[in-house]
């Protein structure tokens, strides 16, 4: 039962991700309306049609008109619309990064607007084939009224359609709605720990039995309702080893468990592990920062040369690092009223600066702005007043980024400024020894 929970579980995850899915859905219901229309039309209202004129379409000619050239006009907005979508992804790919495609597809907008193409498209179709030659008493004339409605309703969307595509070609809206969606992933997280009575520490589980993975691919999702009956049921506590995102092996540990266990629990919960490559900012905060570092990264290229972007994107990660701070070291899934029994490992922070950081330290280390604004990220991230531990990761990153800059930049108004910033980046610093200026500039 469990495997096949199991089953269920990577299915769902793959069919919500699914562009087809929203507008299968809207298919479906218009489908629906359709035959539910009809079948009104032709049973309850017949005997009405005769003093229900209000405009519908009593005559079967006009009526085969008005639904092919309904179906033609909204199959030419479907075709343009989906070659604009085309050319979005094509621009996204070559100017941000491979990494926001999937979010792009995915645009709960874009599935609604295709979904009722579509769905109108097929009841049009559906409304031409119910209409006989020559008989002009069972014409589905209220079908054909709701069809001019959807034809309408379209026509709007795709108003709508243009003005969205023409925002989610800029770097902008695109770094606006990842940091938004990261933003309400950190909060999440934030209440789940604050609902608590008592905030859990991770247990200590160096003596616990490991278990190791048996598929390769990058670890994306688990089914927490699924395992967390499964340990309940047979009193288990369980750390998983690995943080979301991380390349699993067969034969890397997995997860520990705080007893030993049979085969049979040990492999349903190996099968609540969901393995996938797509990537989405909703699905855990740490995909959002990568997505943000990546299009920051792309745009210090020397293809693009757009520092703007980078230093915006160095902005809205400090704004985003600030929440981290405020999470432990690691994720929990509980039951109300009951200790938390499955633990996750979350990236640590000196590893994620690394990763998030890093890149742009790397590629901006010869652009006094970009320089300037990691420094100035740095400093943010200090007057959140972390413990000594924490300030010793942030100061080593912002050491690093004085080192690089200082064997890049050798103007002097350019060290002035990056001497300046670290100064009152030192002021800030409660529990160690302050940063060095770069050489050659006057205190």
């Amino acid at each position: 039962m469990a495997t096949a929970n199991n089953r269920l579980f990577r299915i769902y995850q793959r069919i919500i991700s699914s562009i087809a899915f929203y507008p299968a859905l809207i298919t479906l219901g218009l489908v629906l309306l359709c035959v539910v229309s009809i079948w009104l039309e032709m049973t309850w209202l017949q005997v009405y049609k005769e003093d229900l004129k209000l405009g519908l379409v009593n005559n079967a000619e006009n009526a085969r008109l008005i639904l092919g050239t309904l179906v033609g006009s909204i199959v030419s907005l479907m075709v343009f619309s989906f070659s604009m979508v085309m050319v979005v992804l094509n621009s996204a790919s070559s100017t941000l990064s491979p990494r926001v495609i999937p979010s792009l597809i995915s645009s709960r907008n874009h599935q609604i607007i295709l979904g009722i193409y579509l769905g109108t498209i097929i009841d049009s179709l559906l409304l031409i084939l119910t209409i006989q030659e020559g008989d002009d008493i069972n014409v589905p004339s209220l079908g054909i009224f709701v069809a001019l409605g959807l034809g309408i309703v379209s026509l709007c969307l795709f108003i709508m359609f243009i003005r969205e595509i023409s925002q989610s070609i800029q770097v902008d809206y695109i770094l606006n709605n990842l940091f938004k969606k990261t933003l309400g992933e950190l909060k999440a997280q934030q209440k789940k720990f604050e609902s608590l009575d008592e905030r859990p520490s991770w247990p200590d589980d160096r003596d616990w039995p490991v278990v190791c993975s048996s598929r390769a691919g990058y670890f994306k999702a688990f089914n927490s309702e699924a395992a967390k009956a499964l340990l309940e049921k047979h009193d288990l506590r369980m750390t998983v080893q690995v943080h979301n995102g991380f390349f699993v092996m067969p034969g890397h540990p997995l997860f520990r468990l705080s007893k030993e266990a049979d085969d049979e629990v040990i492999e349903t919960l190996l099968d609540a592990f969901d393995f996938y490559v797509e990537e989405y900012a909703n699905q855990h905060y740490f995909f959002g920062f990568k997505q943000i570092t990546e299009i920051g990264s792309k745009a210090l290229s020397p293809g693009i040369n757009d520092p703007g972007t980078a230093i915006k994107a160095i902005d809205m990660l400090s704004v985003l690092f600030v929440e981290r701070l405020k999470l432990p070291g690691f994720d929990i899934a509980f039951e109300p009223d009951q200790p938390p029994r499955l633990f996750f490992t979350e990236l640590e922070l000196q590893q994620m600066l690394l990763a998030v950081l890093g890149p742009l330290r790397h590629y901006g280390q010869a652009d006094t702005q970009v320089v300037l604004s990691l420094l100035q990220c740095y400093k943010n991230l200090l007057y959140c007043e972390p413990d000594r531990e924490t300030e010793a990761v942030l100061l080593n990153h912002a050491r690093a980024v004085v080192e690089q800059s200082a064997e890049n930049i050798h103007q002097t108004p350019d060290r002035v400024a990056i001497g300046e910033a670290v100064e009152r980046l030192n002021d800030v610093i409660r529990h160690h020894v302050v940063l060095e200026k770069p050489k050659g500039v006057e205190s």
